[in-house]
């Protein structure tokens, strides 16, 4: 399977496929407005992918920490380099076939739309579509005969934000949620600001995204990358996918709630063990706010469950104790048992409180109450039905009145 001509040859012929005149056009979002640009043929092995793309971050990133052997910088040293291409080959048909499977659509449907190429001939959209029309066109090249030639629109020479912008308006902004991972995405917005140089303020420009989930979005990289590490599996974004709402939890509770780094770093841990079964179609995340309103529970329940004797200790030697438990992978799964009983136990008491607790809070609510009304009147204020309300008052506050005294 020819995947990419080498770059003299492919500039070359882009170069001259570019001065012919064609009929079809084909809108573009380019330099800030849209451009009807030609759509030209093309032979399906003189494209290369382009090695940055956002949908394959995370793969990537995988892939390299499953190859230790392979540079780190594999993907980016050399976009030429026919063996990242192959293995972007690969990840790219891995995700074609995901839930859209553009292998079931493209079995029976020809090209509709044209892959967009730089003037080097790198694919800044269609990089699945056309891994999956290769592999179709390489199993059988007589029934795939369509995809000999494709459809593209070639853009001119413009600088590389430039084409992160047209990737982002051709791509992201329609389908970023519904066909991006959310590791993926945080992995490119990262890479973006380290490698590339792109301020906050220019990727929420670039992808009209609001800064505050901005950053929180890659707050919650770093807690997947935390996480990924304390589980001996860093780089596997993959495992991490269907648990974004824990890490969502996770960064606002730590924002929101005061307590010392070392209660912060306890909470972190016990969050991790309850993210360990976060998923699809389990709600687990919505139980981790509960660590931080029932820490001092949870420290106590582990202490009984694994003998630590926290009782006995002060403050930070408790927290530094129970840290070092739940930093032991031995321990991570008895200790969610214990964590899930703890702060179920706790909310339960809670509630039972609120609940014995009710009278007293609904007599402060409308002694408050009352005490607004006196405060409140004036010359012109109305005095109808005052006293026929009063009255009932007087009746609720003497059955009320019986009831506390009963039994003293």
């Amino acid at each position: 399977m020819e995947l990419g001509w080498p770059l003299p040859k492919r500039r070359e012929y882009l170069k001259e496929k570019s001065g012919e005149k064609v009929d079809k056009t084909h809108p573009v979002p380019f330099q800030g407005r849209m451009q009807y640009l030609p759509v030209h043929e093309v032979p399906i092995g003189l494209p290369l992918y382009r090695l940055e793309n956002g949908r394959t971050t995370g793969k990537q990133a995988e892939y390299l920490s499953k190859h230790p052997e392979v540079s780190k910088d594999f993907f980016r040293s050399d976009t030429e380099s026919a063996a990242a291409q192959k293995v972007q080959h690969a990840i790219l048909t891995e995700l074609a076939r995901g839930p859209k499977n553009l292998f079931r659509e493209f079995e029976e449907e020809p090209q509709i739309e044209p892959i967009i190429l730089t003037s080097r001939g790198y694919v800044v959209n269609g990089n699945r579509r056309l891994s999956t029309w290769r592999d179709l066109y390489e199993s059988d090249k007589s029934k795939y005969e369509r995809f000999r030639d494709i459809q593209v629109v070639i853009l001119p020479f413009v600088d590389d934000k430039s084409i992160d912008r047209v990737e982002a308006d051709l791509q992201l902004k329609e389908d970023l949620k519904a066909d991006y991972s959310w590791t993926s995405t945080a992995l490119m917005m990262r890479e973006k600001m380290d490698r590339f140089g792109y301020s906050e303020d220019e990727l929420v420009a670039l992808y009209t995204r609001d800064k505050k989930d901005l950053l929180e979005l890659l707050d919650c990289l770093d807690y997947a990358n935390q996480y990924l590490e304390a589980r001996d599996t860093p780089n596997s974004y993959s495992e991490v996918d269907s648990k974004e709402y824990a890490f969502i939890q996770i960064v606002r509770t730590r924002k929101k709630w005061k307590a010392t780094e070392a209660e912060k770093e306890v909470f972190e841990k016990a969050a991790f063990c309850l993210t360990d079964e976060a998923g699809e179609g389990k709600r687990i995340y919505s139980e981790i706010p509960k660590v931080a309103d029932h820490l001092d529970v949870v420290i106590e329940s582990l202490s009984d469950e694994f003998d630590l004797d926290t009782g006995s200790m002060n403050r930070s030697a408790a927290l530094l104790k129970t840290s070092e438990l739940l930093s032991d992978k031995a321990n991570f799964e008895q200790a969610r048992l214990v964590i899930r009983d703890a702060i179920e136990a706790a909310s339960f008491a809670k509630k039972d409180k609120k609940k014995k607790d009710n009278v007293l809070i609904l007599v402060h609510k409308a002694r408050t109450a009352l005490s607004e009304a006196k405060d409140s009147i004036t010359k012109s204020s109305t005095k109808e039905g005052v006293e026929a309300g009063l009255n009932e008052i007087d009746e609720l506050a003497a059955a009320i009145r019986s009831w506390a005294s009963d039994g003293k």
